[in-house]
């Protein structure tokens, strides 16, 4: 089976608390990758294909902020790494608009918090 990237932009690997409001309620996730338009998270939410979403993405710094997009899901899977965890859903999210300057700030948070797995 050959596995296509279907990114049109560049992801950074970070991780970062985001508040998702559906249709269907609140609820918590955290991103596993993201550009300055979609967002890879992983969250205990069931959301179908075409879901209407907004995300508020808390970001770290002096001060910390919070980003807001709205967008639609275009993909959703199970957390395979984690079925039965706090995140069992795999939730893809393209944003209606680029966040701007967010690549920029993702790629600086990646580089000085690299993803370590098991740590």
């Amino acid at each position: 089976m050959t596995v296509v990237d279907q990114r049109q932009h560049e992801r950074a690997r970070v991780w970062l608390p985001i508040r998702l409001r559906a249709a269907s309620g609140e609820a918590l996730a955290v991103t596993y990758d993201a550009s300055d338009q979609g967002v890879m998270m992983l969250t205990a939410a069931t959301l179908a294909v075409g879901a209407r979403v907004t995300l508020t993405f808390d970001v770290p710094g002096e001060p910390p902020r919070a980003l807001t997009a709205a967008g639609q899901v275009v993909r959703a899977a199970p957390n395979l790494d984690d079925p039965n965890g706090l995140w069992p859903h795999r939730i893809a999210v393209a944003l209606d608009e680029p966040v701007e300057a967010f690549h920029a700030e993702l790629e600086a948070l990646a580089l000085a918090h690299p993803f370590q797995p098991g740590k």
